[in-house]
């Protein structure tokens, strides 16, 4: 037998599901008596024992020691979650439906309270990027004059609410001349990005008459300091001491693996921008993962969006030995209820 998953008969197939299911609930190796009685195969033990020891062949199961059970490879974890329907059970879709019943206009907070939520149901780690900046979309610009020279700057975009920052100006304004100026910016910005934003006022700046034209400069300048990006996505971490309830965390040394890789957080805004770029569902299970850092976990992550825009991404973090069947719909079904509060 060849090592692709392709060929796995009907009975290896049922056989090593079976195994990946009692190795999840279990965390102990898996023996064929054990299978063999839990699981209807249709076939005997002693007829389980060769269909593992065929799966451990194909590079599917290992064991640990000569008189131990099998324990499932990142290789059956993939072909576990390739041939998984997974749906989410009534009651946990209604708690998240209660949950967003009455959003908030915060939506950085929404974001966050997201990760809460997983982390709560999953009992694992959960992770949440918040909207960035870059592919919001602008539907109001205002400036407010504080005192002599100095300036709020205000963007106000349909998803994440109001974006602002002190300017220190080049001369003093009067508000009506900040008005003029920001609805002259409104005209063209309305209905852009703040990347598309930043990209355009770049251009107009080094145009002549920017030079020239004071209102228009004064402008430009205006909001292109308010639009400044940051160059790095809020990312929200909970439920981070809940790896201490899995048994694979008793290795000191995995845990602050783990714990190292969600304080940096560069590898898992790599990652989460991957579930981003596709537009859909991630399940990245351990060598999967760019990062070494994670190379000992699975990620399950998927992206919310305002209509069609991705705007960032919820996600669960936790060990090989994942419940991907109850995991993955969570994950899923709440990255699309956070959508549809953000197009409300």
């Amino acid at each position: 037998m060849e090592n692709g998953a392709k060929d796995l008969t009907r009975r290896q197939h049922a056989l090593l599901l079976a195994t990946v299911q009692e190795f999840i609930a279990t965390a102990a190796p898996v023996g064929s008596q054990q299978v063999a009685q839990r699981h209807r195969l249709g076939v005997r033990a002693a007829m389980v024992r060769n269909l593992m020891s065929e799966l451990e062949d194909a590079g599917y199961l290992t064991q640990p020691h000569t008189s131990a059970g099998r324990v499932p490879t990142e290789k059956a974890y993939r072909y576990f979650v390739d041939h998984l329907a997974p749906t989410i059970p009534f009651r946990e879709r209604a708690r998240i439906e209660l949950h967003y019943s009455a959003p908030s206009n915060d939506v950085n907070l929404m974001v966050r309270e997201a990760s809460r939520l997983l982390a709560l149901m999953t009992n694992q780690t959960a992770i949440a990027t918040a909207p960035r900046l870059e592919v919001l979309m602008i539907e109001r610009v205002q400036f407010t004059r504080l005192r002599e020279r100095e300036v709020l700057a205000m963007f106000i975009t349909k998803a994440n609410g109001i974006h602002n920052r002190l300017v220190v100006a080049d001369r003093d304004y009067s508000q009506a001349e900040l008005d003029r100026m920001a609805a002259y910016l409104a005209e063209t910005l309305v209905g852009r990005t703040l990347e598309q934003a930043r990209v355009w006022l770049e251009e107009r700046l080094r145009e002549e008459r920017a030079r020239y034209d004071q209102f228009v400069r004064g402008a430009l300048l205006l909001g292109n300091v308010m639009i400044a990006l940051d160059a790095q996505a809020e990312v929200y971490v909970e439920g981070s001491t809940r790896a201490l309830d899995q048994p694979e965390f008793t290795d000191r040394a995995r845990l602050r693996e783990l714990l190292r890789a969600l304080d940096d957080k560069t590898a898992l805004l790599d990652l989460l921008d991957r579930s981003l770029k596709d537009t859909s569902l991630l399940v990245s299970i351990g060598s999967e993962n760019s990062d070494a850092r994670l190379a000992g976990f699975s990620v399950v992550a998927a992206p919310y969006a305002s209509g069609s825009q991705p705007l960032g991404s919820v996600a669960i973090v936790g060990p090989l030995r994942m419940d991907y069947e109850r995991v993955i719909p969570l994950v899923s079904y709440t990255a699309k209820a956070l959508s549809r509060v953000l197009d409300h």
